[in-house]
């Protein structure tokens, strides 16, 4: 079983919104995901897709889109992005999905996952107080998307916790948060639309959030063209931050490399 990631997929099988205006980096796009997609990934694996999904803005017209995701081996992960107008109540989302045999497709908004070893959280993430393009009306969001990322790294834990430690195997006063050891051999990942990181050498909400919760990977997307070049890609106070933007990666999902490994 392997995880595999990729954001920005701006799918639009119903819509017209060609992206090939926006460069040949774009041209075929789909079917060049599509083909890559087919050439690595199993039905076991599990694809984390953070955001800026589909150009609907109905969730009528996000289904063919959705479908196409449905159509591709694996289970996906989805979270929102700026641009996922079509994205409405999670119930109303999940709800779709059901009425429309959506099954491999999951939501992560306010929650997380345990794909085998590995917790799976995230957020949509927001512009950073300290990007020049962020205004004081930004903060309110910025704020509230950083409570959802550390609400979706607890439920993740959470989850873990009911899945695979129970009460006779905890030991007195033993801790299983954030930097519990049984929790240490458990590898972490979080996926947000946004970058979690503007300037390396200033902390924020998000980078405090990931670095509490001992993410080791956090993956993001927004970034396109040009903007690939101010992408922070690297690894800072233990967390890894890659960009995993459909035109960045050349829309050949990232293989996400992890092991496997037996709770202690």
């Amino acid at each position: 079983m392997s995880i595999y990631a990729i954001a920005d997929l701006h799918l639009s099988f119903s819509t017209d919104k060609p992206m090939d205006v926006f460069g040949s980096a774009w041209e075929n796009h789909a079917a060049r995901l599509e083909e890559c997609w087919r050439s690595k990934i199993k039905p076991e694996d599990t694809v984390l897709i953070p955001g800026d999904i589909s150009w609907g803005i109905s969730l009528k017209e996000a289904l063919a889109d959705l479908q196409f995701i449905e159509s591709l081996p694996g289970t996906k992960i989805l979270s929102k992005g700026n641009h996922d107008l079509w994205w409405g109540t999670t119930k109303k989302v999940e709800d779709f999905l059901v009425e429309n045999s959506l099954t491999s497709i999951k939501i992560l908004k306010n929650n997380g996952y345990v794909v085998g070893n590995t917790l799976i959280a995230g957020s949509r993430g927001w512009l950073l107080p300290e990007n020049p393009e962020s205004k004081k009306e930004d903060e309110k969001i910025y704020l509230r998307e950083v409570g959802r990322l550390e609400r979706s790294l607890s439920d993740s834990i959470r989850m873990y916790e009911q899945m695979h430690l129970t009460d006779e195997e905890k030991e007195p006063g033993e801790e299983t948060g954030p930097s519990g050891t049984r929790m240490q051999s458990v590898r972490r990942i979080a996926m947000l639309h946004y970058p979690p990181i503007y300037d390396p050498q200033h902390d924020n909400g998000f980078t405090r959030a990931l670095e509490k919760y001992g993410v080791e990977l956090c993956l993001y997307g927004h970034l396109h063209g040009r903007a690939h070049q101010r992408a922070y890609n690297g690894v800072r106070n233990g967390v890894e931050y890659r960009l995993i933007a459909g035109d960045y990666l050349r829309f050949d999902p990232y293989p996400v490399q992890i092991q496997e490994k037996i709770p202690t």
